[in-house]
């Protein structure tokens, strides 16, 4: 079916709930040229709420693909945000900050668990990380991998999560210890970007050398 949303409109809430598109798939979503649809991220880029990047999806040229800024995803509130932190809030007044330590460990845990599940007899370390960008791009996260000489770079450019993130750096560190027990303990894996930082999304370095 043709989508005859305005280019403008379509292209931010394709990437929203898509994840990074390439020029080419954006043209032929919204039947433009591949020049107008450059002309027309050019002017979301210059407006704050796009940003592009080239990845390797397999062999060949790296593909530039367009993503979500903060700014961006700014435009589609999440409104389970202010409960979420107002709950949080709310749990540590009540019950201490142990509770909250507590509800957010089993909560990564839990998490955890099901990955290891999905993930079940993945043994190549590259279609692992790839596996789990699809998964997370699923959970709405916008993942996506870029490998290199040193190996790769996982990226998560958008946090449905973002809001009780702040509010709660544990939960960055339960993710953090989710994403190494998932790829591997033995996989050296190092934070390089971080949202509550300030950064544009959260990557991660994983390196293709085993301690």
């Amino acid at each position: 079916m043709e989508n005859k949303t305005p280019f403008r409109e379509g292209a931010v809430n394709l990437l929203k709930t898509s994840g990074p598109q390439s020029l080419l798939s954006l043209a032929r979503e919204f039947k433009v040229t591949v020049e107008g649809a450059r002309f027309q991220m050019l002017r979301l880029e210059k407006e704050g709420l796009v940003t592009s990047s080239k990845t390797v999806t397999g062999r060949g040229r790296p593909q530039q693909l367009w993503s979500l800024t903060s700014m961006g995803q700014s435009r589609f509130p999440d409104t389970h945000a202010a409960l979420t932190v107002k709950l949080m809030e709310v749990m540590k007044e009540l019950l201490g900050e142990g509770a909250v330590s507590q509800l957010i460990t089993a909560n990564g845990e839990k998490g955890t668990d099901k990955y290891l599940k999905e993930l079940e007899g993945v043994v190549d370390l590259e279609k692992r990380i790839n596996d789990f960008v699809s998964i997370r791009t699923k959970e709405g996260y916008m993942a996506q991998v870029i490998k290199d000489d040193e190996g790769f770079i996982f990226i998560e450019n958008h946090c449905p999560i973002g809001a009780a993130a702040h509010a709660n750096p544990a939960i960055c560190n339960a993710e953090f210890k989710t994403l190494q027990t998932v790829i591997g303990e033995n996989i050296p894996i190092k934070r390089i970007e971080y949202i509550v930082d300030g950064g544009r999304r959260c990557a991660y370095r994983i390196s293709a050398v085993k301690l």
